[in-house]
């Protein structure tokens, strides 16, 4: 795990000088250009997250959640490579977010929220945990989703197709679109195998297995089975029925 100097030492050099403030679960890190208060404001509001989080899906944690703030658009482009419209932005263990926004809003609450889970979850990857899952989990329980709306043509129907859509996500459009196809697929779970069948899917990657073993274990059906239920689901979900 890298160290707390290492990774001042490599923030800094991205991005100027570097300060940082931590709570029980999360270390905020920020330039020198944002006040020390708004660091706080956002540690108080991301620990409290990732608290109520960690206790309600019971996967266990792995560490700290690290957090980089960006004082606007143009440093986190920077920082992350990607436009600002995608913050807050997991990327490389770190949770990157472009400051101004109200910590009050629920909507802006809840992409912070998903970002926090998305940072709780990022280890059962490397247990077998695919990516589409992972951020279903992440957008779903967030409750990001709900302002999600159906693209106008239907682009996903099989599990792949959302791994791709996430590494190929570039505008404002591709978000939307994936906003919607990762909170279907959260709900779905839930309306097919009942409340939380999908925190306890989730719960089968704190050790090493994979899709396959997890879905017969908690489902007793095979994953060719599921993708068609979940197929048939979004499709649904895509025309409004």
């Amino acid at each position: 795990m890298i160290n707390l100097l290492l990774l001042l030492t490599m923030l800094s050099a991205q991005g100027g000088s570097v300060h940082h403030v931590s709570g029980a679960n999360v270390t905020v890190f920020y330039p020198q250009n944002v006040d020390a208060s708004a660091a706080k404001g956002y540690l108080t509001v991301l620990d409290q997250m990732y608290s109520n989080d960690s206790g309600r899906l019971q996967v266990g944690t792995r560490g700290t959640l690290r957090v980089r703030l960006c004082r606007d658009a143009y440093q986190f482009s920077n920082l992350t490579g990607a436009d600002s419209i995608f913050s807050p932005l997991w990327k490389d263990g770190t949770l990157y977010i472009v400051v101004g926004n109200d910590l009050a809003d629920p909507d802006y609450a809840s992409k912070l929220e998903s970002g926090v889970i998305r940072g709780i979850l990022n280890y059962t990857h490397s247990n077998g945990a695919p990516w589409w899952l992972i951020c279903s989990a992440a957008i779903y329980e967030s409750g990001e989703y709900r302002d999600c709306t159906a693209p106008p043509i239907e682009s996903v129907r099989y599990f792949a197709d959302l791994d791709e859509k996430i590494q190929g996500a570039s505008s404002a459009t591709d978000l939307a679109d994936l906003c919607f196809y990762l909170g279907s697929t959260g709900k779905f779970f839930d309306l097919k195998f009942g409340v939380g069948a999908l925190v306890q899917l989730m719960r089968e990657f704190q050790h090493e297995t994979t899709l396959n073993a997890a879905v017969k274990k908690i489902f007793h059906i095979d994953r060719a089975e599921l993708e068609r239920s979940w197929r048939e689901f979004l499709a649904g979900e895509t025309k409004g029925e």
